[in-house]
């Protein structure tokens, strides 16, 4: 068995090249497993927001041997196998200084199947040397075939199996894969903690990052909603033509909408207004805003393209069952060369393309789960220097407003009242510490264009000493590939340049780690402290959501008889004097004093707490 996950040092805790929620998620998941509970441990991160960074870290410092990481499709395997590809000084684990010397990277292998005994060979000593395994669910588990890994691997060859997008988990193919393999840590990352019948994933979440969060620190895009409907829509039934309430009467919302998704005159208002929305973009931001739309079927998604190509604007559909022409089309949009694309059922997850700023929907969507993933791929972030926020990194969800996806969108619209909500709480803190039916019907469009449009969201000296730390991580590397560069020049060999190198990374690893130790107290106390902030926050958030109650009405400093508790303004002051004065008379002093035992004491009461606060909200 292989130990190199705990016996490697990864700079994790306190990498600021890291995300927050990167660095958080994996130690929530440290702590999951040291509690021993033997469940599966879901993680939710929204599209974007740094998941494939987090598949990274999760292994290290936790697995005692093998990782498998398991993707629902062939697209998702490769983003993952690209980040992770140790042959390249862009790898996940150099890129974030995770680790410094090149000489202990892991070994990845993208496991796609074999053909001979010879190549069977060959995989298996690739296999066995490997710290990582990616492998798409198809060459994993596979009842047609015996060259899946459940075929040539035992039972107890990973220690670790980690499942992306995990919304598709409860699939025959994965269960089996989970019964093949004895592996105990099992880690689920998705984006929507739901399955498709909009079921729970099976597991506890230890770690969830909102989608209001991730807009609100910058790692993804805003984005607003803009449903379109004609002035007059007159629906077509034996021949004669009635209005939307008579046809709902007569067949269902299900008909209505499907009528309307296959009606050319309702995708032709789509085409335009996302038209319009696209040369806005283009004429007024910094950046090649492209748009990505979704289709009911192949013979829709041609008619699509060719309503956009009629506004002269270049567009290709893609579909799995053309995967030469498909992957072609996919490359020339990446390129800019293509405005829109059309996709059937096969874009949906792991197309990352930050270009992408308009989510055309021409279909109606019945659960969240594709409905979510679809608009994620317009979330991604334009990074260049000269973007304009506002108009750049802002995603256009556009569609017609009989295809009923309302409801779907008060999934966003509830993110936002989380965040507002859990705004409000950090500030409290802060001051008070210092489709299988295809019939349809024919649809008359008449007058103009009606829009609606809803939106998503109208420190200390730890911080010095992790800029320090990696400021000691750029010098060094700047100053590596500058006396590289000279070496070269004067004719020295590639080889004794490449041992040159590894020598400075090992002495720099030294230097970090002297520099780490030195500060770690410090370090290990100012995370602590973020991570109790933010814990305090959600299940502050959670009680106002539960209770009902208003974070900033005033029935609780009004109806206090505590001249301290009355003085609190809003409810939420209040539950913030709360907890803060309960968690220092158990602790016996103020936060500022606390020591890094005192943060876990403090975790462990918190529950508590909430739960008195619970019963004031619900006695009020």
């Amino acid at each position: 068995m292989s130990y190199y996950f705990k016996e490697v040092r990864a700079f994790i805790s306190t990498n600021i090249s890291l995300r927050k929620p990167q660095r958080l998620a994996h130690k929530r998941l440290k702590e999951s497993f040291l509690e021993g509970k033997d469940t599966h441990k879901i993680i939710v991160l929204p599209t974007g927001a740094g998941k494939t960074g987090v598949i990274g870290l999760a292994p290290f410092e936790i697995s005692d041997g093998k990782v498998l990481v398991i993707t629902p499709s062939l697209v998702i395997r490769e983003g993952i196998s690209d980040d992770f590809d140790t042959r390249t000084q862009y790898n996940f684990w150099t890129k974030r200084n995770v680790i410094l010397n090149d000489e202990n990277l892991p070994s990845v292998y993208r496991y796609a199947g074999y053909n001979t005994s010879g190549d069977k060979k060959r995989v298996m000593r690739y296999l066995n040397n490997a710290h990582i395994v990616v492998a798409n669910i198809h060459k994993v588990y596979n009842k047609n075939s015996k060259k899946a890994l459940t075929d040539i691997l035992d039972k107890d060859f990973f220690d670790m199996i980690i499942i992306d997008e995990a919304h598709h988990s409860a699939a025959d193919s994965w269960l089996k894969t989970l019964e093949h393999f004895s592996a105990k840590k099992i880690v689920k990352l998705t984006a929507t903690p739901f399955r498709s019948d909009e079921k729970e994933l099976d597991g506890d979440i230890v770690y969830e990052y909102s989608m209001a969060d991730a807009i609100n620190n910058k790692y993804i895009k805003n984005v607003v909603s803009e449903d379109y409907t004609n002035e007059e829509l007159k629906f077509i039934l034996d021949g004669e033509e009635v209005d939307k309430e008579t046809a709902l009467d007569i067949m269902d919302k299900n008909w209505v909408s499907r009528s309307v998704a296959y009606s050319k005159g309702c995708s032709k208002t789509i085409v335009d207004m996302s038209l319009k929305t696209l040369r806005e973009k283009r004429t007024n931001g910094n950046a090649h805003h492209q748009i990505i739309a979704v289709a009911c079927s192949i013979e829709h998604a041609k008619q699509i393209m060719e309503l956009y190509e009629e506004v002269g604007l270049s567009a290709a559909y893609v579909t799995s069952d053309r995967p030469e022409e498909s992957e072609k089309a996919i490359i020339e949009f990446k390129k800019g060369q293509i405005d829109v694309l059309v996709n059937v059922n096969m874009l949906g997850e792991g197309f990352d393309h930050p270009n992408i700023s308009i989510a055309a929907i021409f279909r109606p969507f019945r659960t969240l789960p594709p409905y979510a993933q679809f608009i994620g791929r317009a979330l991604r972030r334009i990074q260049e220097e000269n973007t304009i926020d506002d108009i750049d990194n802002v995603a256009h969800v556009i569609y017609h407003k009989e295809l009923d996806l309302d409801e779907l969108w008060s999934y966003y619209t509830g993110q936002k009242e989380k965040a507002d909500r859990k705004k409000g709480i950090l500030r409290e803190y802060d001051e008070i510490i210092s489709e299988k039916n295809f019939d349809v019907g024919r649809v008359k469009v008449e007058g103009g264009v009606v829009k609606n449009t809803k939106e998503f969201l109208s420190d200390g000296i730890g911080n010095q000493y992790k800029v320090a730390l990696n400021k000691v991580i750029k010098d060094r590397d700047e100053e590596l590939k500058s006396t590289a560069k000279k070496m070269k020049e004067s004719g020295v060999s590639e080889e004794d340049i490449k041992d040159f190198i590894h020598q400075q990374r090992r002495k720099l690893e030294n230097e970090i780690d002297e520099k780490a130790n030195k500060l770690r107290e410090e370090l290990i106390r100012e995370e602590l402290h973020e991570i109790h902030k933010e814990d305090i926050a959600n299940q502050v958030e959670y009680l106002f959501e539960k209770t009902k109650v208003d974070s900033k009405g005033d029935e609780l400093p009004s109806k206090s008889n505590n001249p301290i508790y009355s003085s609190a303004k809003t409810n939420d002051a209040y539950v913030m004097m709360y907890i803060n004065f309960n968690l220092k008379q158990k602790l016996k002093r103020g936060i500022d004093e606390w020591e890094t035992y005192d943060f876990e004491e403090a975790r462990k009461l918190l529950p508590g707490v909430i739960e008195k606060l619970n019963k004031k909200l619900n006695e009020r």
